[in-house]
């Protein structure tokens, strides 16, 4: 009786808890708004009656955080564990034997993600728990096992019950549970006692400004699925503006918290949503004008690194580093948005060489990078994050359980990061919330739980969010990168540094010249004109058109006898009729048949100077002396080194058949298209290039590379290897069979 009388009490409504002395640390609480006020009063009343507690809303309004806040509020110890689709009865069995012995509380984070049959099993395990804490027992009998009961133990699950693969709880389940709506936070309050904490005077004010900038913003701008307005968002910029009140205590308050809002929201920003999203800007924070950063020995070092690797200083490319920078700083969890070919991989690589080059130097205080790189798409889930064995039950770890583990246990300063490359969809990344919000923690199916050091950061490089719940858009950073803003200028800079000597030298300026008259030219065209088989983007063609011209020369200049015969002009010739050539096999070479006669048009006219809007380079001269012939289309016609380079027919390299001991089969008869696409795929083998070939079904494609893999090969150099898809084959097995 002495002993209950000098237990501290906790008391809320009719509720009389025991205070539970477990030390959780300094840790921040939480903004106590009339929200979370009833979510306290509702979990409470409900461990009061032996139920559990069910906070579930849409992402970001604080679910889990109040939870958590409660059981610190208590002094209890809460576990956060985010439920996936492999949870089975036994895993959960586990959870709920540590609960009952220990008298501790557990948040299971998306708890409908767990599948039907299970939650069925679920209900019964929490159903025995709660009827031994009423029988007021000391020991029960839980699936076999005698546990000694702690009555404190609790029990309460968050769901988001709006997404699409979400389990509807059972009622045997629904009944066990008291469920509390959280729906959306007051931001003003929440904010202006964020920033009153951090130090800030006018916190009033600026907590509405923030708020009034994502309300205009989510009305005004373009909608767009990485564009997240929520309370996440808003507490990013409060994380942001307390780094820098702490950094310039004595600068204008005003000028912090823009400079928060910009940082944090310029990178994720489409290039026609900036100018929406200054003239707000301006409105809400009229006549403030914030001082340039200064960056200077970071862009030294990142134009030291960008020389290294042949990259061109784009102000584009230099930008998006340094918003990568700013945004790894505020968030441990980031995404790179953008089509294949805007840059993301490279952003990552310069800014992990120009941290670790600044380290070297030792002139700013930055540590040195390691990473891993991990494709999530190209392996099962069980690979990726590990798996029980389904009959012995073993547990056996996966790709990116084994990286966390060595990242967060390892004692070097170093930034570590771990880069997810592929494509973000529900299956894999929702169970990866609970490492992406305020717990940083990963989960394990077998029951683990690996918490995120400091110097660690998730980075995920993605082409785009449509299949990304709000859930994981509102947890993570977003930097948008287009392809069309970097341009592909850049590429043609670097491909002339690295150009060999032989044809190159003393010819770059009409090299230059071609590539921006013939790629401007002819791009332009293609998209405004014809309709491609397969969708492509600039850059991608870009690429194809400058190794094409790459290889022709290359092939060109293996003899050695014709290059020292050539004399400079001749050489010029060739250049351009590789230049040519090059420009119908990648531009030209993704139109269907009706583009292909609209194509071939333009590209004779522009070729002979009757284009008004794209007139001959004066770096060519007055004509092109090798031009295409003029019967037939720019497709008929391959350009060989011969002289000053001629232009020959596909129709007179057909070799015709004769009478031989094949089957009948296996005969493919020799065509101008057999003939073109061998050529093609024997320059791109031969020179190592991946070569893809589209078209519709009964076009010849498997025939033609079957054809050239069985016979067209060097048996000694080459091993053919032939893998059909289905809808069935696994990544396992494409990757036995290549």
């Amino acid at each position: 009786m002495i002993e209950d009388l000098e237990q501290v009490r906790v008391r809320i409504t009719n509720a009389n808890v025991k205070y539970a002395y477990e030390y959780l640390g300094n840790t921040p609480r939480l903004v106590i708004t009339p929200l979370t006020d009833r979510c306290y009063r509702t979990l409470v009343g409900a461990f009061h009656l032996h139920l559990n507690g069910a906070p579930e809303g849409p992402a970001g309004t604080g679910k889990t955080e109040t939870t958590k806040d409660l059981a610190k509020a208590l002094a209890v110890q809460c576990v956060v564990f985010n439920c996936s689709d492999g949870l089975d009865y036994i895993a959960m069995g586990k959870f709920f034997k540590g609960l009952a012995s220990a008298g501790a509380w557990a948040c299971f984070d998306e708890f409908n993600r767990i599948e039907l049959e299970v939650l069925s099993v679920v209900a019964q395990q929490i159903l025995c728990i709660i009827r031994a804490v009423r029988g007021n027992v000391d020991t029960f009998n839980f699936e076999g096992t005698e546990l000694k009961l702690n009555p404190n133990c609790y029990v309460c699950i968050t769901m988001n019950p709006g997404y699409a693969g979400r389990s509807e709880l059972p009622d045997n389940l629904k009944v066990l549970f008291r469920t509390v709506a959280m729906m959306v936070p007051d931001y003003a309050m929440i904010g202006e006692i964020s920033l009153y904490s951090f130090g800030y005077l006018d916190a009033r004010n600026l907590a509405v400004k923030i708020v009034t900038t994502y309300r205009l913003c989510s009305e005004q701008l373009s909608s767009q699925n990485h564009y997240d307005y929520g309370m996440r968002a808003v507490k990013a910029v409060l994380a942001a503006s307390g780094n820098l009140k702490l950094k310039f205590p004595d600068a204008q308050e005003d000028i912090l918290l823009l400079r928060s809002i910009l940082d944090v929201n310029l990178p994720k920003f489409l290039s026609h949503d900036i100018p929406l999203f200054e003239g707000i800007i301006s409105d809400l924070f009229p006549g403030i004008v914030i001082p340039e950063a200064d960056y200077e020995v970071f862009l030294a070092a990142t134009r030291q690194v960008c020389e290294k690797k042949n990259l061109q200083t784009a102000d584009v490319f230099i930008g998006k580093v340094i918003q990568t920078y700013e945004m790894m700083v505020v968030r441990h969890g980031f995404m790179l948005v953008g089509p294949t070919n805007s840059g993301k991989t490279s952003v990552l690589q310069v800014l992990a060489d120009t941290l670790c080059v600044l380290k070297e130097q030792g002139i700013l205080e930055e540590e040195a990078v390691t990473y891993r790189t991990v494709n999530p798409k190209s392996i099962t889930m069980g690979q990726l994050f590990g798996e029980f064995d389904p009959i012995t039950h073993e547990w056996s770890d996966g790709i990116v359980a084994i990286i966390f583990r060595e990242f967060a246990f390892s004692s070097s300063p170093d930034r570590k990061w771990v880069v997810f490359d592929g494509p973000v969809d529900t299956l894999w990344i929702e169970s990866m919330n609970t490492v992406l919000d305020d717990n940083k923690k990963l989960c394990l199916m077998s029951g683990e739980i690996i918490q995120m050091s400091n110097s660690m950061s998730l980075i995920f490089e993605v082409m785009d969010l449509s299949q990304a719940s709000p859930a994981t858009v509102s947890r993570c950073g977003m930097i948008y990168m287009e392809s069309t803003a970097l341009g592909w200028e850049p590429k043609v800079q670097s491909w002339l540094n690295v150009l060999p000597e032989v044809w190159a030298e003393g010819n770059k300026p009409t090299i230059l010249a071609l590539c921006k008259w013939l790629i401007s030219s002819t791009t332009e065209y293609l998209r405004k004109n014809c309709k491609e088989l397969v969708s492509t983007n600039d850059s991608h063609l870009v690429d194809s058109f400058l190794k094409l011209v790459e290889i022709v020369m290359n092939e060109a200049c293996s003899d050695e006898e014709a290059v020292s015969a050539a004399d400079r002009k001749v050489m010029k010739c060739w250049i351009i009729g590789a230049f040519m050539f090059a420009t119908v096999w990648s531009i030209g070479a993704t139109c269907d048949e009706a583009g292909r006669e609209k194509f071939s048009n333009f590209l004779k006219e522009l070729i002979i100077g009757e284009n008004e809007n794209y007139p001959l380079p004066s770096e060519i001269g007055m004509k092109i002396d090798c031009t295409f012939p003029k019967e037939g289309s720019v497709y008929d016609y391959k350009f060989l080194i011969r002289g000053k380079g001629q232009w020959y027919s596909w129709k007179d390299s057909i070799v015709p058949l004769t009478a031989t001991n094949i089957n009948i089969r296996e005969i493919i008869v020799p065509t101008v298209d057999t003939v073109r696409y061998s050529y093609l795929m024997d320059l791109c083998i031969r020179h190592r290039r991946p070569i893809l070939l589209i078209g519709p079904t009964g076009t010849g494609k498997t025939v033609y590379v079957q054809d050239k893999m069985m016979k067209g090969l060097d048996k000694d150099t080459f091993v053919p290897s032939f893998i059909a898809f289905s809808t069935q084959t696994s990544a396992g097995q494409a990757q036995v069979n290549a």
